[in-house]
Formats: C-alpha cells, structure tokens, sequence
C-alpha cells in the first residue's frame, strides 16, 4: 500500500504542469497613431491594475514590469470622449502652476478595481530585459499589439531594426546592401553606423506576381548615438488592387552619463 502511495505521488509530480514563463523587464507602449477618442489604458500585472500611458510612436515612457509572458492590456470603461485639437492659445492662457505646499502630505496611491476595467489586448513578450509593444487601433475600436526586443545590446545605437508588420514579403538595400523581410519577421538592417554619415535606402514589397511595389527610397542621416525601428505596415488596397502601404519610425537617442566633476582641493565629495 505505501509503495502504492509512493508511485501514485511521484507520478503526479512528475505529470504537474510547468509553471507559466514570467517576465522581469522594462515595458513600454506606444500607438502606431493615437485613437480619436480618449483611451486610457493599464496593464495587469498578478493582482495589481496599473494605469499606464501609451504615446504616439514614442517609447520614452516606461514601467518595470514583472508578470505572465502573456501580457494582458485593459482599458477604462466609460462613454468615448473625443480629443479635442490641441490649442496652444489655450495652453499660454492657463494660469501658472501654483508651487507645491512643502508641508503637504503626499496622495495615497488610488488601487485600481477590476470592475472598472475591460479587456483590450493580449500578446505574448518575448525574452527580453527591455521591450516595446506598438499598439494599432482598428476602426471597430479592437486593438492588436506587436511586442519587440529593445534591448540596446540586440538592438544597438548606430543600427536600424524593420519591423514588417504586412502580410507581404519586403526587399530592399541600403547603401548597395541588400536584405528581406518575411511577412511579421523583424531584423536589423546591414549597415551599423560608427560615425556621422549619410545612406541611401530603398524599400519595396514583393507582388504574388514577382513585382514589386515601392513603400520607401530615401536618404537617412545616420548617426552612432541614434537607433532608429521602422515600421512598415498594409494600410489598404488601391483602386486597381495594389496594396497600400505606410511606414512610419521611432527614433531614440543613447543617454549621456553625467560627468563628475572632482573637486577643486582633491578630496572626496561627503554626501
């Protein structure tokens, strides 16, 4: 009976499933354009709903995040609010900010209910300490997201990653350079920039029909602090069936470390 015992527990411990895979990372999100209407977005992370904000094509704004690999985007429930056309007369005609009260006592974190929340969007993250997710809004106001590794080490400053986010095979060269793209496949372009200086770059999808339709040719000016994503996406098909496509880019600069001045007797600095 106790070897009994003893089979059956280690057969089940041996046929338990494997946790799911977590994430420790630096998150950040960014629309491919802002929606027309007002959406404020969080993340779920275990138990916790954490507000986050997403900005157009930039990923300067972070969280860290610490979660299932699977990422689950919610939004605030409530009646659409247009966004209103920025007004710079309105902006300058704001009163001044007042100075903040030293004496005041800071505002207790508000905890997020998951009643006020809807689901939004799911996608998985890849292994990575640093990683970006676009976010696309379709007309019928559902969302997909597309997460990347940006992680400087596999993505470093003097590079260019394309991310194909068409259905179609992209070809193209730079500086004389070829290179493909599959459809949702992502790479770093042949050329690393180790100083100032200008490319020449070509972009185009290949056609079912083994032509070829011309997304990009254009200079860029490269430089060994900046990386820039480029994004290529279907937008639509023309009138005589040809696809349609948009690329758009995120372009971030490496941040400078502050530099210490020693001070003047040569002794240490007392904090």
């Amino acid at each position: 009976m106790r070897l009994f015992l003893f089979l059956a527990t280690a057969l089940s411990l041996v046929a338990a499933p494997e946790p799911p895979p977590e994430r420790k990372c630096t998150l950040r999100l960014a629309w491919w354009a802002n929606p027309s209407e007002r959406v404020e977005l969080a993340i779920v992370q275990g138990k916790e709903i954490i507000p986050f904000v997403a900005l157009e094509m930039n990923l300067d704004l972070s969280k860290e995040y610490r979660g299932p690999a699977q990422l689950v985007i919610v939004r605030k429930k409530g009646a659409a609010q247009k966004i209103e056309a920025f007004d710079p007369d309105k902006l300058y005609a704001q009163s001044a900010t007042p100075k903040p009260d030293p004496k005041a006592k800071p505002e207790p974190v508000k905890k997020e209910k998951a009643d006020d929340w809807a689901p939004f969007a799911s996608l998985a993250l890849p292994d990575s300490p640093d990683i970006g997710v676009l976010l696309l809004m379709a007309p019928d106001g559902s969302c997909a997201g597309r997460a990347f590794d940006y992680e400087a080490g596999r993505f470093p400053y003097g590079s260019i990653r394309v991310v194909n986010l068409s259905a179609s095979t992209l070809a193209g060269e730079i500086d004389a350079k070829g290179f493909r793209l599959a459809p949702g496949s992502s790479d770093l372009l042949p050329v690393i920039f180790r100083e100032r200086m200008t490319s020449h770059i070509k972009l185009a999808a290949l056609l079912p029909n083994n032509g070829l339709e011309p997304i990009l040719g254009t200079k860029i000016a490269g430089r060994p602090n900046r990386r820039s994503l480029v994004f290529v996406l279907q937008t639509g098909v023309s009138a005589d069936g040809r696809p349609l496509f948009e690329s758009r880019s995120i372009e971030s600069v490496e941040p400078v470390a502050p530099v210490v001045v020693p001070p003047a007797n040569g002794k240490p600095l007392i904090k």
